[in-house]
C-alpha cells in the first residue's frame, strides 16, 4: 500500500510521545498539562509541544478550571479528548450477517448498515459484499473520507492479525481472504484485522464490562463458540494467532462431530446450532412439548426463539435440554478460570440473555468445579454490549492502535 497524506497523517498521530499524552488525557480527563508531565514523566516543554500538535489536528480541547488556581491567581486550563473530531469504520463479518458501522472515537455509531447472508457466498463475492456495505455506509454518512482515521474489521475464525487475513472461517467455509490487502487498496485507509471474540473482548475493556480490569476472559456463544482472553491489559493470541479456541476444546472424545472435524467438541454441544438440532432431534420422543402445538396450529418450523419461549412457559423437555447446555458451558469456563485465574468472566450472546436457564447451571459448575483459595472472587456477568461488542471491537482496534503507548 503507498502511503498517502491520510496514511501518514494517521502514524504520525500515534507517535510515542503523542500517544502517551493523548492516553493519558484519555484516562484522566479533564488534566492540565502540568499533571500530564507529572505522570508520564515527561518535561513540561514536551508535553506543551505535544498538547500543541494534537490540538492542531483538532484531537483534544481545552477549557479553564472552574474552581482551582495556579500561581499568580490564575485559573489553569484542563485537556480533554476532542471524540467528534474524526470517525472510524467498524466492520463484523460472520455466516449470518455482515455489519458495517462509522462510530466517533468514543464508540458513538453515527451510521450502521446490516446485510444478512442468505446464501454462503464464494471469496471474491465475500469482499464485494464488504465493499459495497463500506460504500453505503460512507455515502450516507456525508463525512468528509479526510476525518477517518482507519477500517477495523472483527472476523469469524482463524486470522492472521499481523498480515490481516482470515486464515479459515468454519462456519463461511472459506479460506486465505486477503481483508487488509483488499480494503486498503479499495478506501486508501489503513485497515486492522482481528478474530471476532478477540476484537469483542478489546469492545469489553474500552467500553463495557472489562473497563478498569486487567484480566479478564470474554465467553460469546452463536453459531460457533469463542473465548476473548486478556491479560495484565492485552489481548492474548499466543504466537499463533490462535489462543482463545474454546469451542473446540473436547468434552468427548466420542461425542457428536463438530464443523471443525472433530468429535466431542463443545461447540457440537452447547453452541445455537447444537441446542436447535438436540430440540428438533429429541422431540418426536416428547410429545407433552408445547412446541408440538406450537408446529401445529401455525404449521411453521421450529426456530431457536420457539425453544427459549417455551421454556421460559415452563416446558420441562426444554427446560432440561438449556440447563444441560449451561452444564457445558460452565465446564469448560470452569476449566478455563483454573488455568487463567481471571477476576471477571463474561458471557456474550443471545441465549445468554434469555433468563437464567443457562446462566444459572453454568454458574453452578464454575462454583463447583473451580479451585480456589478463600480470598479469590471470580465475578461472572452478562455482556452489556451484545453482538454490537463485535463491531465495537472493530472500531477498537483503530483506537487502540491511536492510543497504544509502548512500555
Amino acid at each position: 500500500m503507498s502511503h498517502d497524506t491520510k496514511t501518514g497523517s494517521f502514524e504520525r498521530m500515534k507517535q510515542f510521545n503523542q500517544s502517551r499524552v493523548l492516553n493519558m488525557i484519555r484516562l484522566k480527563e479533564p488534566i492540565s498539562r502540568a499533571d500530564i508531565a507529572k505522570l508520564t514523566k515527561l518535561t513540561k516543554p514536551t508535553v506543551s509541544s505535544m498538547v500543541s500538535e494534537l490540538m492542531e489536528k483538532n484531537l483534544i480541547t481545552e477549557e479553564e478550571a472552574a474552581n482551582s488556581t495556579v500561581a499568580g491567581g490564575r485559573k489553569p486550563f484542563l485537556l480533554r479528548i476532542n471524540y467528534s473530531a474524526y470517525y472510524i469504520i467498524g466492520v463484523y463479518a460472520a455466516a449470518e450477517v455482515v455489519r458495517v458501522i462509522l462510530s466517533t472515537m468514543d464508540g458513538k455509531i453515527v451510521s450502521d448498515y446490516s446485510k444478512e447472508m442468505v446464501e454462503l457466498p464464494g471469496k471474491d463475492e465475500f469482499m464485494d459484499i464488504i465493499i459495497e456495505n463500506i460504500h453505503h455506509v460512507l455515502n450516507h454518512s456525508q463525512i468528509e473520507r479526510e476525518l477517518i482515521l482507519g477500517i477495523g474489521f472483527a472476523m469469524h475464525g482463524l486470522v492472521d492479525p499481523d498480515q490481516g487475513v482470515a486464515i479459515f472461517s468454519p462456519h463461511l467455509h472459506l479460506e486465505d481472504i486477503r481483508i487488509k490487502e483488499t480494503l486498503e487498496r479499495e478506501f486508501l485507509l489503513p485497515v486492522m484485522v482481528e478474530n471476532d471474540v478477540r476484537a469483542l473482548a478489546i469492545a469489553e475493556s474500552w467500553f463495557g464490562q472489562g473497563q478498569g480490569i486487567s484480566d479478564f476472559v470474554v465467553l460469546s456463544v452463536g453459531l460457533g463458540i469463542g473465548s476473548g482472553i486478556f491479560i495484565k491489559d492485552e489481548i492474548y493470541k499466543s504466537p499463533f494467532n490462535t489462543a482463545g479456541e474454546i469451542g473446540h476444546t473436547i468434552l468427548e472424545v466420542n461425542g457428536p462431530k463438530c464443523q471443525c472435524g472433530n468429535n466431542g467438541c463443545l461447540e457440537a454441544y452447547a453452541s445455537e446450532v447444537a441446542i436447535f438440532e438436540k430440540v428438533k432431534r429429541e422431540l418426536e420422543h416428547h410429545q407433552e412439548s408445547i412446541i408440538h402445538e406450537w408446529i401445529k396450529v401455525g404449521k411453521t418450523n421450529l426456530t431457536l426463539d420457539m425453544v427459549f419461549k417455551a421454556a421460559k412457559e415452563g416446558d420441562p423437555f426444554v427446560i432440561s435440554i438449556l440447563e444441560e447446555t449451561g452444564r457445558s458451558l460452565g465446564l469448560a469456563a470452569a476449566n478455563m478460570i483454573n488455568i487463567l485465574k481471571p477476576s471477571k468472566l463474561i458471557l456474550e450472546g443471545y441465549i445468554f440473555e434469555q433468563g437464567d436457564f443457562i446462566v444459572s447451571p453454568l454458574k453452578e459448575m464454575i462454583e463447583k468445579y473451580t479451585f480456589k483459595s478463600p480470598h479469590e472472587q471470580i465475578s461472572v456477568v452478562c455482556s452489556t454490549l451484545g453482538k454490537t461488542g463485535m463491531v465495537l471491537g472493530a472500531v477498537t482496534l483503530v483506537l487502540h492502535k491511536l492510543f497504544k503507548t509502548d512500555n
